[in-house]
């Protein structure tokens, strides 16, 4: 069968495995009607989080998340629509066209021509919303990171905003020849961009403009500062750049 074709027969089969599958992930707790678990979508001491086994979906009463059993593997293992359907239906045992598949591998490939590495961290990103970009290898433990052997390109950072909400670069010894665009780039697509000076987290991360305005080995000036705030394309967060940064930026910076 097609992909399209098999999608309605993963989605019963799914509706009727809920339990099963999301207990392969989370454990859960019989209660009356419904069985309930520590939301793992978001930090909870107390359960909020409810699977309905008749109606084959998930609630969560503390984020307002809600879905079935795709969206359940889609959010929590980090996959898209498309793959979540092709591990369901082998779990289900049902033939997908080798040509159907070989588009969503080609799809993936494309990904990590984009950006390397990218596949193979996604998922965490999409669970954190957050991915750190550094430009050179090094001893790090933050998670999930993207090492890049050049500036990030505009089509890369559109790849992580597709998952991530805020990209913090990691920018030890690293030019502003190079940040400079990475920063415009992450900009552009409206992810929230920070910058930590080291690889150590002794080194707290901070908002680009203040990254900006604390370096002296680099010369950074007010002009560049403005010309990236005037790529941002949502008009309140690009004023309140201009805004903070007329205000707290500081021409200090020397070589």
């Amino acid at each position: 069968m097609t992909f399209y074709e098999a999608i309605p027969h993963v989605r019963e089969a799914s509706r009727n495995d809920i339990i099963e599958i999301i207990s392969e992930r989370i454990p859960l707790k019989k209660s009356g009607s419904y069985y309930k678990a520590c939301c793992p979508f978001h930090s909870e001491k107390s359960p909020s989080f409810y699977v309905h086994e008749i109606k084959g979906t998930y609630k969560c009463y503390g984020c307002d998340a809600w879905g079935d059993a795709i969206s359940f593997v889609e959010f929590f293992d980090g996959l898209t629509f498309n793959e979540v359907i092709y591990l369901l239906a082998d779990r289900y045992h049902l033939t997908i066209s080798y040509k159907s598949r070989k588009k969503t591998q080609q799809a993936i490939k494309k990904e990590d021509d984009i950006l390397s590495g990218y596949s193979s961290v996604k998922s965490e990103i999409l669970k954190t919303k957050k991915v750190y970009v550094a430009f050179k290898k090094g001893n790090t433990s933050f998670i999930p990171i993207i090492f890049i052997d050049d500036k990030l390109s505009l089509d890369a950072a559109k790849l992580l905003k597709k998952r991530a909400q805020k990209i913090i670069f990691v920018a030890q010894d690293t030019s502003w020849e190079m940040l400079k665009p990475s920063f415009e780039a992450a900009l552009k697509v409206e992810l929230e961009v920070f910058a930590i000076p080291d690889y150590s987290y002794e080194f707290p991360e901070m908002d680009w403009v203040d990254y900006c305005s604390t370096q002296t080995t680099q010369i950074i000036t007010k002009k560049d500062v403005i010309h990236l705030i005037a790529g941002i394309p949502d008009n309140i967060t690009r004023s309140v750049y201009i805004t903070y940064a007329t205000d707290n930026f500081k021409e200090n910076n020397r070589k």
